[in-house]
């Protein structure tokens, strides 16, 4: 209870929940630049979250579960792909998000961000097709720190995670038309890293450490 769940009041009863509704409004654009070489993208948005589902008396005891959470999150993204040479290409997209927590069970939360939601994150990829058939290139991929807190929930502004960064590497070919074989190396440098924290601080998830694994694709 408290983490995701549903909650039974003090007697052992669940109340009756309505379901979680989102609203999201998003204006976009679209660029295509240097003769067609380079797309720009570009979008501002808000999604707003009414009747989220919280335990009541911090989810362990009381009223159990009830529709009184509300938060949004409002934002902008940017990309960029493309060609940067006859060989080279690569594509990069970042986005600036903020969250506001505007109705709680416990009044003392609103106001706060999100729990587990990074402002910042950004992710970037270059690819050299050094043959034809061959290719191999890398990706970097960035997210701010983040305060802890559980699912959907005001974030506990005294627990938090730092931000990362992550190098994965790859490479490709294609054995024929039909054909082509990847290999990947994620998390190339085996940073540690974590991805979320709860409330209290003492569970974490962890990044996934360096690992690697060979796709092959077939088309028909």
């Amino acid at each position: 209870c408290g983490y995701g769940g549903l909650c039974s009041d003090d007697a052992g009863n669940f109340k009756s929940a309505d379901p979680e509704q989102s609203t999201n409004f998003e204006i976009g654009t679209k660029w295509n630049l240097f003769d067609n070489n380079l797309l720009l993208t570009a979008a501002v948005f808000q999604t707003t979250k009414d009747d989220v589902i919280e335990g009541g008396n911090n989810s362990y005891a009381g009223s159990g579960s009830l529709n009184t959470g509300k938060n949004r999150v409002q934002g902008i993204e940017l990309g960029l792909s493309g060609n940067i040479t006859e060989k080279l290409s690569g594509q990069i997209g970042g986005a600036l998000m903020h969250s506001d927590t505007l109705e709680a069970f416990d009044k003392e939360d609103e106001g706060k961000p999100k729990a587990n939601f990074a402002k910042r994150s950004f992710n970037g990829q270059l690819k050299y097709q050094t043959t034809p058939k061959f290719a191999f290139g890398g990706v970097v991929t960035y997210s701010s720190g983040m305060f802890g807190g559980q699912p959907d929930a005001a974030a506990n502004t005294d627990i938090s995670i730092p931000g990362y960064i992550v190098y994965d590497a790859f490479a490709t070919y294609e054995i024929n038309k039909n054909m082509t074989v990847r290999a990947n190396i994620l998390n190339l440098f085996d940073k540690d890293y974590y991805t979320a924290v709860y409330r209290g601080g003492s569970i974490v998830y962890k990044g996934d450490a360096r690992s690697a694994n060979v796709n092959l694709t077939y088309k028909f």
